[in-house]
């Protein structure tokens, strides 16, 4: 993988050290948590992939949904962005993403439409998938799709069927009875961080995705290669969130990554989006985290470029040498006859880059070089520990949500549940 950086708020070498020497201790505590496999710790989301037993589970349920073709993933936040993220870019059309996340019948109604192709109903896969297992839209959507589903196939549906929670939950339990295999998740790794666990990897590995490929790229990230440069990429977020840059921008250059940057908003903002610091004083320094394409380069393109105050910008890319298309020599696009579509595309990137840079704009840039699955791994394992190291020198906790609970507490006293 390839990294770069243009600063402009951190003047020297010395200003980012000094923030990077502040993290020793926990540096050293989250090598301890993931070097002893310490399941009481909530850094152990960066070590659950090299559990043999995930291994076993991921080879078991692999070989018992065999022949699917259309996999349904209904869960929210953390419960499935981190395996729509892999699989928009990893995706070759050989199994189907289906994804319920927010409460739309909308959404239901078309799902239905597109699953009447199905004729036997082992070609179907469904993940329902909450941590708590009291998840308002995805036991909702869980309910309402069995329904439908088990009104055409019966009670073979539920073989189908695989729940992803906290053990000894309500909605395990419901699983257990109603035949669906059940599979526990580390109580201790949140939602956010939970790619790396059952809950991303199950789903992905009955998409038909090399997990081993992605586990080992997740493995990698906690190395000394990239571990450092994830102290320094922490110093720097808390370093711009201290000079008063309050809009964090990814810009997904490839539109595959689209959903790669949906799973780093939410990484990002649930984790740092604190009201108080763990020493109860007001949170004043934090980002509010927004995504762009290329598309939005004739756009939101214009105010970034005008000097917009205060926004940090995370470039995100990758060369795609598999889908390509030589540019015809004649016609309207004849002037870039010499050159194919990637060329082109590599152009534009360089020339973004080059005008950031002239107009003194603060970003960050990732390249991925190497097996794409491989990359993912390594960039989500970099991110999810950058994003603890980050909230450490912002003084927040990046484990708990308060504020979420929130709105779910006002739902189930609306609805007198």
């Amino acid at each position: 993988m390839y990294f770069s950086y243009f600063d402009t708020e951190i003047t020297d070498e010395t200003q980012l050290a000094r923030e990077v020497k502040k993290l020793k201790n926990y540096r050293a505590h989250c090598a301890e948590v993931i070097g002893d496999h310490d399941t009481s710790q909530p850094e152990y989301s960066l070590a659950h992939v090299g559990d043999p037993t995930l291994h076993k589970t991921i080879a078991s349920i692999g070989a018992q949904f065999k022949g699917v073709k259309h996999v349904v993933v209904v869960g929210i936040g953390g419960s499935n962005l981190g395996t729509e993220a892999i699989h928009e870019v990893l995706d070759e059309g050989k199994v189907t993403l289906h994804a319920l996340d927010t409460i739309a019948s909308y959404q239901i109604d078309r799902l239905l439409e597109k699953l009447k192709s199905v004729k036997k109903v082992n070609q179907l896969a469904i993940c329902v998938i909450s941590k708590s297992g009291g998840t308002a839209e995805t036991l909702v959507n869980a309910g309402v799709l069995l329904d439908a589903l088990e009104t055409r196939f019966g009670k073979e549906i539920y073989p189908q069927a695989i729940f992803i929670g906290n053990a000894g939950t309500d909605f395990m339990k419901a699983g257990k009875r109603l035949g669906v295999t059940c599979v526990a998740m580390p109580n201790i790794v949140g939602g956010r961080y939970s790619v790396g666990t059952e809950v991303g990897l199950i789903p992905l590995a009955l998409l038909g995705h090399d997990t081993d490929s992605i586990m080992a790229g997740m493995l990698d990230a906690s190395g000394e290669e990239f571990e450092t440069i994830t102290a320094e990429n922490a110093a720097r977020l808390a370093i711009y969130a201290t000079k008063k840059h309050q809009h964090y921008n990814f810009f997904a250059f490839e539109p595959r990554l689209y959903k790669l940057g949906a799973w780093y908003r939410q990484l990002q903002a649930e984790s740092l989006g604190k009201a108080t610091t763990r020493s109860g004083k007001e949170m004043t320094k934090g980002y509010v985290p927004t995504i762009s394409t290329a598309v939005e380069l004739h756009s939101v393109g214009q105010l970034y470029l005008s000097g917009f105050a205060g926004v940090y910008t995370d470039f995100v890319t990758f060369d795609d040498q598999t889908n390509n298309h030589a540019i015809p020599k004649k016609g309207i696009a004849k002037a870039y006859g010499k050159f194919d579509m990637q060329e082109v595309a590599t152009a534009i990137y360089g020339g973004v880059i080059a005008a950031y840079q002239e107009q003194g704009l603060p970003h960050r840039a990732t390249i991925f070089t190497e097996d794409l699955g491989y990359s993912l791994g390594v960039f989500m394992g970099m991110r999810m520990q950058e994003v603890m190291y980050a909230a450490e020198l912002l003084d927040v906790n990046a484990f708990d949500q308060p504020s979420v609970e929130l709105y779910k507490d006002k739902t189930r006293e609306i609805l007198k549940l």
